[in-house]
C-alpha cells in the first residue's frame, strides 16, 4: 500500500544519521505529570515513549527547568546526579525501543550567570537557575560566557553517554540565556558579542560548536529561534536577520526550529484563526538558505501542526523540512501512526485550549480536553481491561459526552444504541457553529460525529428517550448524558422575550438589534460578546466579579484572550456590576459603590452559567436496569471533564 503522506513520512539522512520520517516531537514540559522527583518517573518515561510509539522520528526530552523547584509550575530534573542517570537512560532506551531518536534539551545550571545578562540594564525575560529574573542584569564578561559554553558541552556529552542521539537548545523569544544574545532587543553590547548579526550569533554558535566537538559530528544539534520579532516588537529580529543567522549556523547546527517572537503566541490558541502561524516565517528562512546553496541545515516548523494534509503540503512546497508538534501527540497519541495509515479524518483535533499546560487558575494539574488518557498513560494497561461480557447498552444524549461514551462502548464490543431528541448530533457544541472564535470546538464536534458514523453505534435521531422506552428495550446498562441547560438567576425580568440564552447566540443574532447587553463575564460570555461585536452589534457586558473570564487558563492563553477582548471594537465591559433588573428596553445594574446604572438594550444575552439536568436524568434510574449519569447532567463541567467521565465509566463496563 502506498503512503498517502509521502513527504511527511519519507526518511531523511542528516550526515550519517537516518531519521525514519519528518515528524519531530518537540520539547514539551508536562508540568504535573510527576511530583518533585529530580529524575524521570514511570509517568514521564511513558509520556516520551508514547510519542515514539505514535510514530515520531525524534522525541525531545526536557530535563532541567530554570525556575524554583518549589514553584508548582515546574518540572525540574537533575541529569548530573549519578543516582538519577539510570532513569534518564531509560528515557532514551524506551524512545529507541519504538524506533525514534532521543533528543535531550540541554540547559545547564543557570546559577552560573545569576545576575548577568547579555547586556547592561536591559529588561529581561530571562529566568536564572534559582527562579530570579535578571531584569536589569549586567553584561556577562567573556570568561563567564566561555564557562557557559563548556557547561552546555559537558551536559550534552553526559546526555550522549546515557544514550541520547542529539540535543536541543532553546533560543526563541529571548527567554534563555543564549537567545538573549541573538536578539537586538536584549543585546546592546558593543564588543565581539554584540552589534552585527554575526557578532550576536557568536556566543550561541560557540555553544553549538563546542557540543559538536565534545559529542561528534553525528550527534545532531537542534536549536529553536523566533522566526522574527519585528512584527511584534519594534527593533526586533527580522526575517532577513534570521536568514543571515541560519547561514552562519550551517555546519554547526543540524535543525533550526522556527517559533514565534513571544512565548504565548508560540503556543497558538483557538483565538488565532491561522492553522500554522509560523508557516510563512519558516518558508522564508528555508528559501533564504537554499538560495544561498546551503543544504545541510534543516527547518522545523512548529505551532499548530496537526492537520496531516497541511503538514504534507508544507513539505511538498519546500516550506520546511520537518513538522514539529507537542500538543498534536497529546491530543491524539496515535497521530503519527494515523499518518502512516492515511487517516487524517480520524485525527483527534486539538482544541488549542492550552489546558495541557495548566488546567486553570489555581488548578495545578495538567489535562487534555480531548484525550482522556492524558496523565494516565503509564496506568492504562493496568486500569483498562477488556470486558468479560458483551452487553446491550443505551446511551441517552448525543452531545460530546454521549457520543464519546457510545463510540468507546462500541469499540469494546458492546451493542450500543444512541438516542438523541434533536435531528442532529453534537449537543451544546452545535451552539458554536458559525462562531469563528470557536473553530476548534466545531472541528472536534464534527470529528465525533464522523466517528459515530464509522462505528457500529445505532443512532436514533429525533427520538426523545423515556424511561418506558428504555425499559422496553431490555438493555443491560443505560448511560444518561443529557447535559445541562441555561441557568436563570432570580433577577426581575430575566425571563422576558428580550432575553436570549448564550446557547442561542448564533440563531438569534440576526434579530438582536443594535445594542446588546451580555449578563455574565465568564469565558463564554466574553467569547459571545466578541462574536456579536464582530457582527456589528454594540456590546456592553456586565460581570459581578472583578475579573473577566476568571476561569481562563493562565499559561499561554489568558494574555492572548485579554488582548483579544481589549482590542475588539464595539465590545465594552463593566466589572463589579451586579444585574438588578432587566426591562423591555435595557438592563439595570449596581456598581461596586452601590450606584445604579442603566444600559440600553435591544436584546439581552444571558451567560450566567449552566444548570445540570439532574432531575430529568434521574427519571431513568428506576431500579430496573443499572443506570449511570455522566457529564453535565450530573455536574456541570467542560469537554475535558465529560470525556474523562465517559472514558472511566465505559472502560468499567
Amino acid at each position: 500500500m502506498s503512503l498517502k503522506y509521502k513527504e511527511l513520512l519519507s526518511p531523511v539522512k542528516l550526515g550519517n544519521v537516518v531519521l525514519r520520517n519528518r515528524l519531530i516531537a518537540t520539547p514539551s514540559n508536562p508540568h504535573f505529570i510527576q511530583a518533585t522527583e529530580k529524575w524521570p518517573t514511570e509517568a514521564l518515561i511513558t509520556h516520551y515513549a508514547n510519542k515514539a510509539k505514535a510514530g515520531a522520528a525524534i522525541v525531545t526530552c526536557k530535563g532541567n527547568n530554570p525556575v524554583k523547584t518549589t514553584d508548582p509550575h515546574s518540572l525540574a530534573l537533575d541529569i548530573h546526579r549519578g543516582e538519577h542517570q539510570h532513569m534518564f537512560a531509560q528515557v532514551a532506551d524506551m524512545v529507541h525501543y519504538y524506533g525514534a531518536k532521543a533528543s535531550y534539551l540541554v540547559l545547564p545550571d543557570m546559577n552560573i550567570v545569576k545576575g548577568y545578562d547579555a547586556s547592561d540594564g536591559v529588561l529581561s525575560e530571562f529566568v536564572a537557575g534559582d527562579g530570579s529574573k535578571a531584569e536589569y542584569g549586567k553584561a556577562a564578561p567573556k570568561e563567564l560566557l566561555l564557562q557557559m559554553v563548556e557547561a552546555y558541552a559537558e551536559e550534552a556529552k553526559l546526555a550522549k553517554s546515557l544514550g541520547f542521539d542529539m540535543c536541543f537548545m532553546h533560543m526563541a523569544y529571548r527567554l534563555m540565556f543564549p537567545g538573549r544574545f541573538l536578539s537586538p532587543l536584549s543585546n546592546k553590547r558593543t564588543d565581539e558579542f554584540g552589534g552585527s548579526v554575526e557578532n550576536r550569533a557568536r556566543f550561541p554558535l560557540m555553544i553549538c560548536e563546542a557540543i559538536k566537538k565534545a559529542c561528534g559530528k553525528d550527534f545532531l544539534v537542534e536549536i529553536s529561534i523566533s522566526g522574527r520579532e519585528d512584527d511584534m516588537f519594534e527593533g526586533g529580529l527580522t526575517i532577513q536577520d534570521q536568514i543571515e543567522f541560519a547561514k552562519l549556523a550551517a555546519g554547526k547546527v543540524d535543525i533550526l526550529q522556527i517559533r514565534g517572537g513571544s512565548i504565548d503566541p508560540s503556543q497558538p490558541t483557538y483565538l488565532d484563526p491561522r492553522e500554522i502561524p509560523q508557516r510563512e516565517n519558516a518558508a522564508a528562512i528555508r528559501k533564504g538558505i537554499r538560495e544561498a546553496g546551503i543544504e545541510n541545515l534543516y527547518i522545523d516548523v512548529v505551532g499548530g501542526c496537526q492537520d496531516l494534509r497541511l503538514c504534507e503540503e508544507i513539505l511538498e512546497k519546500g516550506e520546511a523540512d520537518f513538522i514539529g508538534g507537542a500538543r498534536a501527540f497529546i491530543a491524539d497519541p496515535n497521530w503519527g501512526n494515523k499518518a502512516y495509515e492515511g487517516r487524517n479524518e480520524d485525527v483527534v483535533p486539538c482544541l488549542r485550549c492550552n489546558k495541557c499546560h495548566v488546567a486553570g487558575p489555581g488548578n495545578w494539574n495538567t489535562v487534555c480536553s480531548v484525550n482522556p488518557e492524558w496523565g494516565l498513560e503509564h496506568k492504562v494497561e493496568r486500569i483498562v481491561q477488556a470486558p468479560t461480557l458483551k452487553k446491550k447498552i443505551a446511551v441517552i444524549g448525543g452531545g460530546p459526552v454521549g457520543m464519546e461514551a457510545a463510540i468507546l462502548a462500541a469499540q469494546r464490543g458492546h451493542s450500543v444504541t444512541l438516542y438523541e431528541k434533536e435531528d442532529h448530533l453534537g449537543g451544546l457544541l452545535c451552539a458554536m457553529d458559525g462562531v469563528a472564535l470557536k473553530w476548534t470546538v466545531t472541528r472536534f464536534k464534527d470529528y465525533l460525529i464522523r466517528q459515530i458514523g464509522k462505528s457500529a453505534v445505532k443512532v436514533c435521531l429525533k427520538t426523545a428517550a423515556t424511561p418506558e422506552m428504555i425499559q422496553a428495550g431490555n438493555f443491560d446498562e443505560v448511560i444518561v448524558a443529557i447535559g445541562s441547560e441555561p441557568l436563570y438567576p432570580p433577577i426581575p425580568g430575566l425571563t422576558g422575550d428580550n432575553v436570549v440564552p448564550a446557547t442561542r447566540t448564533v440563531q438569534e443574532e440576526p434579530n438582536m438589534g443594535e445594542h446588546v447587553v451580555v449578563i455574565g463575564g465568564g469565558e463564554i460570555g466574553v467569547e459571545m460578546g466578541i462574536y456579536l461585536a464582530r457582527r456589528g452589534h454594540k456590546v456592553e457586558l456586565i460581570e459581578m466579579g472583578d475579573t473577566l473570564s476568571p476561569e481562563s487558563v493562565p499559561v499561554h492563553f489568558r494574555s492572548i484572550f485579554e488582548k483579544t477582548w481589549e482590542a475588539q471594537e464595539g465590545f465594552h465591559y463593566h466589572l463589579n456590576a451586579r444585574c438588578v433588573g432587566v426591562d423591555p428596553d435595557g438592563v439595570r445594574y449596581m456598581d461596586g459603590d452601590g450606584n445604579e446604572h442603566n444600559l440600553p438594550a435591544d436584546k439581552v444575552l444571558l451567560a450566567a452559567g449552566m444548570k445540570a439536568r439532574q432531575d430529568e436524568a434521574m427519571t431513568f434510574l428506576d431500579g430496573n436496569v443499572r443506570t449511570h449519569m455522566i457529564g453535565d447532567c450530573l455536574k456541570v463541567g467542560c469537554i475535558q471533564t465529560g470525556l474523562r467521565a465517559a472514558y472511566g465509566l465505559v472502560n468499567n463496563i
